[in-house]
């Protein structure tokens, strides 16, 4: 392994945003209360999500932490 340079340090911080355009937010898929309701309940929020697809079986549960630190999302 190498050793990083102190000159380079500078292009490893990058704090500018570039916020989209009204009318693009505007079309997007997801909205602003998805993260709140992500936080208060990250299975529930993703199974929701997943039964607007299409499954050849159904899954039998959201997310299985048992292999950790390995996680399966939608077993079964």
């Amino acid at each position: 392994m190498t050793e990083q340079s102190p000159a380079l340090d500078n292009l490893l911080t990058e704090n500018r945003t570039f916020p989209p355009a009204a009318d693009f937010a505007s079309q997007a898929n997801a909205s602003a209360d998805w993260y709140g309701r992500a936080d208060a309940d990250r299975e529930a929020f993703w199974a929701e999500q997943a039964e607007r697809l299409s499954w050849d079986t159904k899954w039998s549960r959201v997310l299985d932490w048992s292999g950790a630190p390995f996680a399966k999302w939608f077993v079964g």
